[in-house]
Formats: C-alpha cells, structure tokens, sequence
C-alpha cells in the first residue's frame, strides 16, 4: 500500500520538498528492513542501522546503494569502533554517551566516503 502510494504521489510534480523527503526516507527505510530470511542481524548492528535511518544520516544515498552503505557503516563501526559496539552489543541499550559516539562514528564513516 506505502509503495503504491509513493508510486501515486512520485507522479505528480507539485510535490513539496518536505513530502519528497519523506517518500525518500520511505523507501530508504524499505530497504533497510529487507533481511535474509533466517538470518536476523546482531542487536548491535540493528542499532546501528536504525539509528542512522531515523538520524538521516541515510539521507542523500541513492536508494539502490542503501543496502551497501549500510554494510559497509555497521562493518566500520565494528572494525574502528569495536568497543562501542560491543558495548551495545552486551547491553542492548544505547545511553546518551553511546549516541554521541555512534552518531561521531557515523560521521567518520560518511567522511571515508567508501559507500
């Protein structure tokens, strides 16, 4: 229904910027949700994503590279950031430190430009 909708709307041209983002941000976030059946993601990387999504920090990548940013953001974090990610990993939680260094780690990764 979401997709026929946007369908519906990407069709007429008096779209407002505000509206265009957000079908943007829809279908980002469509993207983001698609996992291999039987593989769910480690709590960690779950966090991750989302909080990028919700952050915008997806925002501006092409829908179609959105899957690769998006491995390639948790698999940084992990690898240069292995302490932040562990920690969200045992504790399930993100304490406001934790956002100010997922979103500093999101930030650094965006910088490599290796999406």
């Amino acid at each position: 229904m979401a997709t026929k909708t946007a369908r519906m709307f990407e069709t007429r041209n008096d779209l407002d910027e505000a509206t265009r983002k957000q079908l943007d941000r829809g279908r980002t976030v469509t993207e983001l949700m698609k996992q291999p059946q039987y593989s769910p993601l480690p709590v960690a990387d779950q966090a991750i994503t989302l909080f990028g999504a919700n952050r915008g920090y997806f925002d501006g990548v092409a829908v179609e590279k959105v899957p690769a940013f998006d491995a390639a953001l948790r698999a940084f974090v992990k690898n240069k950031y292995g302490a932040l990610y562990e920690r969200i990993e045992t504790t399930k939680d993100l304490t406001a430190d934790d956002e100010k260094a997922l979103a500093a780690a999101i930030e650094d990764f965006k910088k490599t430009g290796t999406f």
